[in-house]
């Protein structure tokens, strides 16, 4: 039976290893600004609705770009497809994704795999909050 320190990776399996790990790391850092972020939106609409006359919550506590932007960063996949579900759910596979995209781009880019990485990331991003605000037409 081998033990963890008989394990022997070759330089592909650290590079993904590094980069997974890394953009998981990174996912935790954004979903954690973007989850206090998003409180202090709630907080906002929460007050912003006790009013009598109330204005649009958009055009006074976060933009509804950035509203859309901060769920698909934190929540992703099942934001997008199912909002009324629980925020861990959101969390445990965007790692993974975000893993899967950083493992993938260090180990195909080299160097170069940063940007890449956040390149990809951007466009999961934008195309993750424009299905939650199409959504909102659609549902």
């Amino acid at each position: 039976m081998q033990t963890i320190s008989q394990l022997k990776l070759d330089k592909t399996q650290k590079t993904f290893l590094i980069g997974a790990l890394l953009a998981m790391a990174f996912f935790f850092i954004v979903a954690g600004i973007a989850e206090i972020a998003i409180a202090v939106d709630k907080e906002c609409r929460d007050s912003v609705a006790s009013v009598r006359l109330s204005p649009d919550p958009f055009s006074v506590c976060l933009p509804e770009w950035k509203y859309y932007g901060l769920r698909a960063m934190s929540r992703g996949v099942v934001w997008a497809f199912n909002p009324e579900a629980a925020p861990i759910l959101g969390w445990l596979l965007m790692s993974l994704i975000y893993a899967v995209l950083g493992g993938i781009s260090a180990q195909t880019f080299g160097r170069r795999g940063i940007i890449a990485f956040l390149g990809m990331l951007l466009a999961l991003i934008a195309m993750l909050a424009g299905i939650g605000f199409m959504k909102t037409f659609i549902a």
